[in-house]
C-alpha cells in the first residue's frame, strides 16, 4: 500500500510540470496567435458611374437583376452600386466587409457610388483586395488587385497571391461571360499600401481606392 503511495507520488511530479507548460502556453497564445496581424485600416471605394462598358451597375430595376431602385434617375444610367471588400490571404476564405441578414448578403452603403469599410482586419505582409457590388442573383466584379506593405515579395509569393485572388474573385463575382473571364486574366495591379494614401488613392479600372489608418 505504502509503495502504491510513493509510485503515484512520483507519477504526479511530471503530471503537475506538464500542467505548469500548459498554463503557460495558453497564456502566451493570444500574443502568439496574433503575430503577423497588421493594423486595421480604413477604406474608401469609389466607384465609377456606370460599369467599364457603359452599362449600369445594378442593370434596369423592377425586373430582379438589381436591388429594386424606382428612381426616374435610371434612364440616366444612374444606378449606384452595393459595394462590399474583401480581404484575400492564402489557405484561408475571404474575409468580406458587409451585412448579413437571414444568410443574405448586403452592403453597408446600399446603393451608392462611395463606400467607407472602417476597421478592416489585414495581415502583416502582402494581401489581396476584392471590390465586389453585391446583387441578389449574382455579385459584379468592381475590381481585385493585390496590395503589399512594403516587404520584400518573392516572384513565388506574387504569383501564389495572385492566383488564390483570381479563384476567390470568380467564387464571390463568377464572371457572367467569356470575356469577362478572359479579362480577369490580365496582369493584376500590384499597389503598396502606403500609395493608396488618402490623399493620391490607387486608380482601379472602374474605381478609385484609399486607404487610410483606422486608429
Amino acid at each position: 500500500m505504502v509503495a502504491h503511495k510513493r509510485t503515484c507520488w512520483k507519477k504526479d511530479v511530471p503530471a503537475r510540470v506538464r500542467s505548469f507548460w500548459a498554463v503557460l502556453l495558453l497564456l502566451l497564445y493570444p500574443a502568439h496567435g496574433l503575430a503577423g496581424e497588421g493594423k486595421p485600416i480604413r477604406i474608401t471605394v469609389a466607384a465609377d458611374r456606370t460599369k467599364a462598358n457603359g452599362k449600369p451597375w445594378d442593370g434596369i430595376p423592377g425586373i430582379g437583376v438589381g436591388r429594386g431602385l424606382t428612381d426616374i434617375s435610371v434612364l440616366k444610367n444612374d444606378v449606384p452600386p452595393d459595394l462590399a471588400v474583401c480581404v484575400v490571404r492564402l489557405e484561408t476564405p475571404p474575409e468580406c466587409s458587409m451585412r448579413y441578414v437571414k444568410l443574405k448578403q448586403y452592403s453597408i452603403c446600399p446603393n451608392n457610388y462611395d463606400c467607407t469599410f472602417e476597421r478592416v482586419s489585414i495581415p502583416d505582409g502582402p494581401f489581396g483586395l476584392i471590390i465586389l457590388d453585391l446583387d441578389l442573383r449574382r455579385h459584379d466584379l468592381v475590381g481585385f488587385l493585390l496590395m503589399t506593405t512594403g516587404k520584400p515579395l518573392t516572384l513565388n509569393q506574387q504569383a501564389a497571391l495572385e492566383s488564390e485572388i483570381r479563384r476567390r474573385a470568380d467564387q464571390l463575382a463568377p464572371p457572367p461571360s467569356q470575356e469577362d473571364k478572359q479579362r480577369r486574366l490580365r496582369r493584376m495591379p500590384v499597389a503598396q499600401i502606403d500609395r493608396c494614401a488618402e490623399a493620391k488613392g490607387c486608380r482601379l479600372v472602374q474605381s478609385e481606392l484609399r486607404v487610410s489608418s483606422a486608429e
